[in-house]
């Protein structure tokens, strides 16, 4: 029965909503098939006549953060009264990473936790792992970013290299590029 299918999925979606979950509306329209059209028509009118909840006092703070022109996730760990270190020891386990790769996950947690990673590029199990550690909801933590740096243009001269100064110019790196990892693929993976 189609019917009873689509308004499991609209009670779903509305108990979720109910609780300051923001479930996605296009997943649930995938989700309901051919009875798709029907379902975001029923979950539109829902939406249109219905009251969120409060948000939750975490996103409440991370907004405050974002306006103030602070990193959301930096303000989240400090809120939790965790150290970056700690962060990055659960990282470690949840991620099943060896303890070698600590000094690159520091590194790419402390670029994401500033706004110097793309978000996109980070694997969904960072995220997933990331929020069972802060104690938030993926979709809060991978939607919220730091404010680009406004950074003005800087020049400055340097001696050229012989081969430049000879007309030939090589950007080539003297030692080749190491290969990705897998805490590469894990915050890089998108990009």
């Amino acid at each position: 029965m189609e019917t009873d299918r689509v308004l499991k999925l609209f009670d779903e979606f509305a108990r979720r909503f109910a609780r300051g979950e923001n479930p996605a509306v296009h997943e649930y329209v995938e989700r309901a098939g051919e009875s798709g059209a029907k379902l975001a028509r029923m979950l539109d009118r829902f939406l249109a006549s219905t009251m969120p909840p409060p948000p939750p006092v975490e996103r409440v703070e991370m907004m405050r953060a974002w306006i103030a022109g602070q990193p959301p996730i930096l303000e989240l760990r400090k809120q939790r009264g965790l150290t970056r270190d700690v962060v990055v020891e659960r990282l470690l386990a949840l991620l099943e990473l060896r303890d070698d790769r600590r000094a690159k996950v520091r590194r790419y947690y402390h670029e994401l936790e500033t706004g110097l990673l793309e978000p996109r590029g980070v694997d969904r199990r960072v995220w997933e792992a990331l929020a069972d550690v802060l104690g938030a909801g993926v979709a809060d933590l991978a939607g919220w970013r730091a404010r680009p740096i406004e950074a003005q243009p800087a020049f400055r001269k340097r001696a050229a290299t012989a081969l430049e100064a000879g007309g030939v110019f090589s950007d080539a790196p003297s030692t080749p590029a190491p290969e990705d990892d897998e805490v590469d693929r894990l915050f890089r993976s998108g990009l």
